[in-house]
């Protein structure tokens, strides 16, 4: 005589097991697209405080050493790219020969090169909305443009040449006041990246 009695076998069934795929289907095409977009809008906030934390480092230099500090776009750390877009990277240094005709050369002593996130895009324009190649701080702690700037921090989409701030990732803009002070505000949607 068996003295075990059989126990039925326990587990899910085919249908509670399709029901739960569909349930985490559901979930993670909701969480996805939030996800990505927490994503950029991590990336847009690190970028922006990049930016603010050099131009306060080339400020400070600038006053500390009583030099011409710069800062301008770069894509390998030894020379200016020469245009207004600084996706590709920026380098902060001591300026040799200051001056309207100053330019980054071989006797200027680089202080820091920061490398830019893929997918965001920085663009340095003046209260006007036209394109700057540079920013330098004079041995008071100014600016040496005579109009306030920004660098425009925005998110791209693939194939994009400009970021764009939407309602889900808005983009940051970091102001530089002719004094040299320095700070960040959101773009609101739909306004300007470049």
């Amino acid at each position: 005589m068996n003295t075990h009695a059989s126990r039925p076998s326990r587990g899910f069934t085919l249908i509670e097991l399709m029901v739960t795929v569909v349930v985490l289907a559901i979930l993670a095409g909701i969480a996805l697209p939030n996800f990505r977009d927490f994503m950029r809008r991590s990336a847009v906030t690190a970028q922006s405080n990049a930016v603010l934390a050099d131009l306060q480092y080339a400020r400070n230099d600038a006053i500390t050493r009583r030099v011409v500090t710069e800062l301008c776009g770069s894509t390998d750390g030894t020379a200016c790219t020469g245009s207004n877009t600084f996706e590709g990277g920026w380098v902060v240094y001591r300026e040799t020969a200051p001056g309207s005709a100053a330019t980054f050369t071989s006797a200027d002593e680089v202080l820091r090169v920061t490398q830019a996130k893929s997918g965001i895009s920085v663009r340095l324009v003046d209260d006007t909305g036209t394109a700057v190649n540079d920013v330098g701080f004079s041995q008071d702690g100014s600016t040496t443009s005579t109009a306030p700037l920004s660098f425009l921090v925005c998110p791209m989409s693939d194939g994009d040449t400009v970021g764009e701030s939407t309602d889900k990732v808005r983009g940051a803009a970091v102001l530089l006041s002719t004094s040299g002070r320095a700070s960040i505000r959101k773009i609101e949607a739909g306004g300007s990246c470049g």
